[in-house]
């Protein structure tokens, strides 16, 4: 019986790519302020012991 190997194939030999830019992912503007959408309109209540309720004040 012979044992076969492809090491090629091993992800632990390669290193991983870093992006090209030195710089931190930042979410764009429209991602933040709908973000901020929601959480101005969104709210929860706890009305008795491990119940909540949801509202959404539109």
């Amino acid at each position: 019986m012979q044992k076969f190997t492809t090491l090629s194939n091993k992800t632990d030999l390669f290193k991983p790519k870093r992006p090209e830019s030195d710089q931190e992912l930042q979410p764009k503007q429209e991602t933040l302020n709908r973000i901020l959408q929601f959480a101005a309109v969104y709210r929860v209540q706890k009305s008795s012991e491990n119940q909540y309720i949801e509202l959404f004040l539109n």
